[in-house]
């Protein structure tokens, strides 16, 4: 590890340590979000100054009759007394000497808590909250996981026409990060791009309104294939026996069209695609595109989205030259070079300093779409190029963001560089201008981050 690395996650730790604590135990979210995150009417309270499996039996009050006198008062009717209109009854919960408050219908359960923890004769309260097990996330039922080496590499065949196999463990270690997140809907990834074919069986329900910047107006809907392709490995729909699997399973999908039915288009209405995505809430844009000619054009969009909040990932290029634009506006993109089965650097890969990170880039499969058969919405095919290794490197920042929603771009973009996974260290150790930091790392960039002895 390198000693800028070290210091960056050494200094990333300590200052989101507080923030990441307040976060309490990890809930996986394929098994958490259709549970409830407490216990239905009940509130758990521990009493002030017990012994917890000693606990007494009533609560003292202080009457004035002619005189002082003591009266003891079993804690149940005391705390309905109290509380009443909002707890209907009192338990004490043997095995642990807690007592349980049964709640009213309609409770609102973190307003009682609150107001019995300023009761004198309340230690603590609490709703009695949910957990789930922790195991990892298995392989998704989509058919052609199994061709995603790049999500998971078990040294498989990866395209069956050619018996193309990787090396087993060179992947995105994809398995291990879905057990911290699968994402959330609230994430909107723009895919700037030759727009998506919204109706695609692996894509629908996953579309938010977009714009078609190349005819002004809101209709951007594919006639290429290629935005369809990238919009369905950054977050195809994961788990419906379809298709493939998505980085992000939950992100939304802002299909943004720029490029024309041909694959190019102008750097003005790229600049407009960007902003636009920026305007309207897409918090992570892919630019799975590029030029050969730096502009203000191009620069101050890119300004623009950084400036609002956006994180914008863009290929470095595939014809083995240099960084393109965007990706070369070092200040306001994460550039993404292109690696393959085995973890090498893919050949068309462009290179140059600009180049922070590297995905799987090569034999990707995604949805397919032809713009000549549009009934055509059930097909896959695989693609080749940087255009595909970075929309998973957005995906990944979907699922960075949903998780830790108080991460700023400029966060989110180092912590994706400085958890990568060096993996050509031995012929060029640390950063390198060909796979930047390294290899994308779920696992590593969704945990903890443990530093190496």
């Amino acid at each position: 590890m390198t000693g800028k690395k070290f210091f960056f996650i050494a200094a990333i730790t300590l200052s989101l340590l507080g923030t990441i604590g307040l976060m309490g135990s990890v809930e996986q979210q394929a098994i958490m979000k259709n549970i409830p995150g407490f216990v239905k009417d009940r509130v758990v309270i521990k009493l002030s100054g017990d012994d917890l499996f000693h606990a007494r039996p009533a609560m003292t009050e202080k009457t004035r009759i002619g005189r002082n006198i003591e009266r003891q008062i079993p804690v149940s009717d005391a705390l309905t007394a109290k509380y009443r209109g909002e707890v209907k009854s009192v338990t004490r919960h043997d095995a642990t000497g807690y007592y349980i408050l049964e709640t009213v219908s309609g409770c609102d359960i973190r307003r009682l808590c609150r107001k019995l923890k300023d009761d004198p004769g309340v230690e603590d309260a609490s709703p009695d909250y949910y957990a789930a097990v922790t195991e990892a996330v298995t392989a998704p039922n989509d058919p052609f996981f199994q061709y995603q080496y790049g999500l998971n590499n078990t040294g498989q065949i990866y395209v069956p026409d050619l018996g193309l196999t990787g090396t087993a463990g060179s992947d995105m270690r994809a398995l291990q990060g879905w057990s911290w997140s699968t994402g959330s809907d609230s994430v909107i990834i723009a895919v700037i791009d030759t727009g998506v074919a919204s109706n695609h069986e692996d894509l629908q329900g996953k579309i938010v309104p977009g714009y078609n910047a190349v005819a002004d107006n809101f209709d951007p809907y594919d006639d290429n294939g290629h935005g369809t392709l990238s919009a369905s490995i950054a977050a195809a729909e994961t788990g419906n026996n379809l298709g493939i699997a998505g980085m992000c399973w939950l992100a939304k999908i802002m299909p943004v069209k720029v490029l024309s039915a041909d694959g190019y288009g102008s750097y003005t209405n790229i600049a407009a695609g960007i902003r636009y995505a920026a305007d309207h809430g897409a918090k992570i844009i892919n630019l799975s595109l590029g030029g050969s000619n730096p502009s203000f054009i191009l620069e101050d969009s890119c300004q623009y989205a950084f400036s609002k909040g956006s994180t914008l990932i863009a290929a470095s290029g595939s014809n083995g030259g240099v960084v393109l634009y965007p990706a070369a506006y070092d200040n306001y993109c994460l550039a993404v070079a292109g690696t393959d089965a085995d973890d090498a650097r893919a050949s068309f890969s462009n290179y140059g300093p600009q180049v922070d990170v590297a995905a799987p880039g090569a034999y990707i499969w995604g949805a397919k779409f032809i713009a000549s058969d549009p009934a055509n919405l059930n097909s896959y095919r695989w693609g080749n190029g940087t255009s595909f290794s970075t929309p998973y490197v957005s995906g990944a920042a979907a699922l960075l963001l949903s998780y830790k929603p108080f991460l700023t771009n400029s966060q989110i973009m180092d912590l994706i560089r400085f958890t990568a996974d060096d993996v050509n260290k031995t012929t060029y150790p640390g950063v390198d201008p060909y796979l930047g930091y390294g290899r994308l790392n779920l696992d590593t960039l969704l945990g903890p981050y443990q530093i190496p002895k």
